[in-house]
């Protein structure tokens, strides 16, 4: 663990993950590019609202509370230099991984390996650098680390302070993110178990640590008493796994996305992250940046290299322990989507689980290290690699936000110039653009769920984008493959609006339909020019521009 009569090299350690992390935040200039939710939550919302009617618009004190409060009065006034919020984040994950890799010291035989995998774990991105997710998600996850923190403090009897202190901490990561404050638990007591089992603590002091439980009660009665019924309250709508649908289709629904998310995730982020940033690299787009970010490896292994043989004995658990450690912390996050009624499990929802992954990573390099390596120290060198490869990796997840918040100021200019021109408003009825789609990145990392998608992925997204540009229109995406499927149809069905334009992915058209049977249009500009073919199969809609049917279709074509 770390060494508690050097807190110079500490601070260093810290300054050295941080360095890091902000590398790869800053590859392509010291910009943050808004992505989604941004407008809407760091924007919008003190444009438009005083915080009580938004609490009675939007229910924001319903689900997450201290995220809400935090994002309307500390993080919206940095909306236009929002890099020092995504710097202030850093600092408090860098911080974070040195708290929670000092107690896990405490116990275990942790390398340098174990931050460097906490911290910069490709898969990690849309958690750390999106500003709507990381918010909830790393500053949740810095006040679990002060929890633990504070309890391991009283339990050494270091002031009868850090008792109440514990107390207050445990609760406030249920404020941030569900998932962080599951993490606190985990931490908590699992160290009090440790600490009973392995040092001989009073079995009463170390039961203080199952206080995270009614915590998470009381959090759910307090976001359940603020429910106004607005769009945040039924995000924290919990289901009991009692009905026979449950176990056969939303189970197996959330599990699949857990290796999606974790597996797939985890090894195209990495791998063919890697695979990008080399190759812009050798491009010579980020040779630069890459001598900087090798700097700072360089740096890092400086820090750690002087504190690898402590580090290698500062825990005498076994390793299997430790990989059943690591297992149940990394698990034990994502537990909570096996009853949330909303079972969509994004990348950002994976972070919380780092710490047992680095656990999990570091425990079998040490193992693997003793044996080859025949107890030769230079676990910091390969940390230090790591830490490169990393930053190189995620210097491509950085890239694909660049892209994709350049496109969507692109298009929704298109969008407020058309508007401008039509002299449309928030009375104009219902405005769709059709062949819009959520993404066009043309080699992304890994497609899933709204991960690097723009703005254009949705209408309330869209819309939220197009306020905050000053435009005072709401328009809906029409994407192409599927323009809608039963759920949305209704919502997204071509003759309910009352104005469409076409997206050709370089500039917009007004269009008008064509109707050749039911649920079958043509789609023509107002000259009679055919931009595209919509039809229904199955119930699910889709768009084609002509090029694009396959002969059986030609018939869509005719006049």
């Amino acid at each position: 663990m770390l060494e508690e009569k050097k807190p110079g090299r500490r601070l260093t350690a810290g300054l050295a993950v941080f360095l890091l992390v902000m590398a790869r935040y800053c590859a392509f200039g010291v910009q943050y590019y808004p992505q989604l939710d941004d407008y809407i939550q760091y924007h919008n919302y003190t444009r438009l609202y005083d915080f009580s009617t938004l609490q009675e618009l939007m229910g924001i004190l319903s689900s997450r509370p201290l995220a809400g409060i935090a994002d309307y009065f500390f993080w919206s006034p940095m909306f236009d230099h929002m890099i020092l919020g995504v710097a202030l984040i850093s600092a408090l994950y860098a911080a974070a991984v040195l708290l929670i890799w000092d107690v896990l010291g405490r116990y275990f035989r942790t390398s340098p390996v174990l931050p460097v995998v906490m911290a910069l774990l490709p898969l990690g991105l849309e958690g750390t650098y999106w500003m709507s997710a990381s918010t909830r998600v790393v500053v949740g996850m810095f006040f679990a680390a002060l929890a633990v923190r504070a309890f391991l403090n009283w339990l050494d009897g270091k002031g009868r302070g850090w008792l109440p202190l514990y107390l207050i901490l445990q609760l406030i990561p249920f404020g941030f993110y569900e998932q962080a404050g599951l993490l606190s638990i985990t931490l908590t007591v699992g160290a009090a178990i440790l600490e009973r089992t392995r040092k001989g603590r009073p079995m009463g002091r170390c039961a203080v640590s199952l206080w995270g439980v009614p915590a998470m009660g009381l959090y759910f009665l307090i976001t359940r008493l603020l429910n106004n019924g607005g769009v945040y309250g039924s995000r924290t709508e919990l289901v009991l796994p009692t009905s026979r649908y449950y176990w056969l289709h939303e189970l197996p629904k959330t599990l699949w996305q857990f290796f999606q998310a974790f597996a797939g995730g985890g090894f195209f982020t990495a791998v063919k992250g890697f695979v990008r940033g080399m190759r812009m690299i050798f491009s010579g787009e980020l040779l630069l940046w890459a001598l900087c970010a090798a700097a700072l490896c360089v740096l890092l292994w400086l820090t750690l290299r002087n504190r690898e043989p402590q580090e290698r004995t500062g825990g005498d658990a076994p390793l299997p322990l430790a990989l059943l450690s690591g297992l149940l912390l990394a698990a034990a996050p994502v537990s909570l989507f096996l009853v949330l009624g909303n079972t969509w499990f994004s990348l950002r929802g994976t972070v919380t689980s780092f710490p047992g992954i680095a656990l999990l990573a570091d425990s079998l390099v040490v193992w693997l290290w003793d044996r080859l390596a025949r107890g030769r120290d230079g676990l910091s060198v390969l940390a230090a690699a790591m830490a490169f490869v990393f930053c190189v990796a995620g210097s491509s997840e950085i890239r694909d936000y660049r892209d994709t918040y350049y496109n969507d100021q692109r298009i929704a200019g298109l969008v407020l110039e058309a508007a401008e021109v039509e002299g449309l408003d928030a009375s104009s009825g219902r405005i769709g653009v059709l062949n819009l789609e959520p993404s066009y990145l043309p080699n992304q990392n890994f497609y899933y769920h709204e991960h690097i998608h723009g703005c254009t992925e949705s209408d309330w997204a869209f819309t939220g984008l197009l306020t905050a540009l000053g435009g005072e229109v709401k328009v809906t995406p029409l994407p192409a493959d599927p323009l809608y499927r039963a759920w949305n149809r209704e919502a997204n069905h071509p003759s309910s609006f009352e104005t469409l334009y076409w997206f050709d992915g370089e500039s917009l058209t007004p269009a008008v339909l064509r109707e050749l049977e039911e649920n079958t249009y043509q789609v023509r500009d107002r000259q009679g020019v055919l931009l595209g073919v919509i039809w229904e199969e199955n119930g699910i809609g889709y768009i084609r521009r002509p090029e694009q049917l396959a002969p059986e279709q030609s018939f869509l074509l005719e006049d």
